[in-house]
């Protein structure tokens, strides 16, 4: 599992690891970014994810809250040029 600046995230799953394809523009998707700074941001709108991913370095730590069937899920946005293709 990649280090992303900081951050060990070994202990998440990987969007692009999700079978069929992770649900970038789902309404209950949330992401999540800590910048190199330690500013965090989180985005809901489909706007505000393209804003989110547009705007995500490499010592960025990005991660993805979907809702599972019993609890929350937290993924590693570990391709940020796959996510930004699929966000539009």
């Amino acid at each position: 599992m990649p280090r992303f600046a900081d951050f060990n995230a070994s202990s998440l799953r990987r969007t692009s690891s999700v079978e069929g394809g992770f649900p970038w523009r789902g309404q209950t998707v949330t992401l999540i970014r800590i910048d190199a700074k330690g500013i965090v941001t989180q985005a809901t709108r489909i706007t505000e994810k393209r804003a989110t991913l547009a705007q995500a370095g490499p010592k960025d730590l990005v991660l993805a809250a979907w809702p599972g069937q019993w609890s929350q899920d937290v993924f590693l946005v570990d391709d940020l040029k796959a996510a930004r293709e699929e966000i539009g």
